[in-house]
């Protein structure tokens, strides 16, 4: 695996059809950030198709297409389905992740900030709630029509303790996702393009900052939603090695 691989936070992977809560107050950040993470809470049990375009500098673009079968709000097993990576497979359990190689005699734990491949990494086939992880304040003065929210990790160890969230207003929908380091230090910026309309994340674009001055950029776009129930057994190391 290079380490050209995926690195970021795209945090709100997993969108559902859950029609839209009702608006918060301008002022109560806790509300603004629960209404964000509506549209992914719905769709607790299924498979969301993925098609990845990776740009890195000095590359051609690469493309990727996976499956990310979804159990509950931290449970997910990810398939790479076509390009270098196909075989392979991510299981991520609460904050246990690893990589499945085919031919490989165990799985190899990994970090959720590892890079797998472009912009994107391991810990953007976990889903992340902002109002779980996060504190907001929200700015007194609105951006491109939406409110801005500067957030701190309620945790400590969090791979991105510093964020700054673009909502929109009218919709609630996250629009743009910018992480810093426990340094300070600019990390990823996350555009979340576009939304089908049954608010579900259809594309997204993460851009790396830590490195090439934001020339690695990886494009993801949401090609289905099937909400199915799923074996249990499939999020456990054999059954995620057995998983076709």
């Amino acid at each position: 695996m290079s380490r050209g691989g995926w690195r970021a936070a795209a945090l709100v992977l997993f969108a559902s059809s859950a029609s839209a809560p009702a608006t918060p107050p301008a002022s109560d950040p806790v509300a603004i950030l629960k209404r964000a993470d509506a549209p992914h809470d719905a769709f607790s049990e299924g498979v969301i198709g993925l098609r990845a375009v990776v740009n890195e500098r000095g590359k051609q673009p690469m493309e990727i297409r996976m499956e990310i079968f979804i159990q509950g709000t931290d449970t997910s097993l990810a398939v790479f389905r076509e390009g270098k990576q196909k075989g392979r497979k991510i299981l991520t359990v609460g904050d246990r992740v690893l990589l499945i190689v085919p031919g490989a005699s165990r799985p190899i734990p990994v970090s959720k900030s590892q890079r797998l491949m472009g912009a994107a990494s391991f810990g953007d086939v976990a889903r992340l709630r902002f109002a779980t992880e996060y504190e907001g304040k929200v700015r007194p003065v609105e951006e491109a029509g939406c409110r801005v929210l500067d957030l701190t990790a309620k945790r400590k160890g969090s791979a991105y303790p510093i964020a700054v969230l673009w909502v929109g207003l009218d919709d609630g929908l996250a629009r743009r996702l910018h992480l810093s380091l426990a340094s300070g230090k600019e990390a990823k910026d996350v555009s979340f393009s576009s939304y089908d309309d049954k608010r579900r994340i259809a594309t997204m674009e993460i851009r790396d900052l830590l490195g090439a001055n934001g020339a690695n950029v990886t494009q993801l776009a949401f090609t289905r939603y099937e909400a199915r129930p799923l074996d249990p057994s499939l999020f456990t190391p054999e059954g995620a090695r057995a998983a076709p």
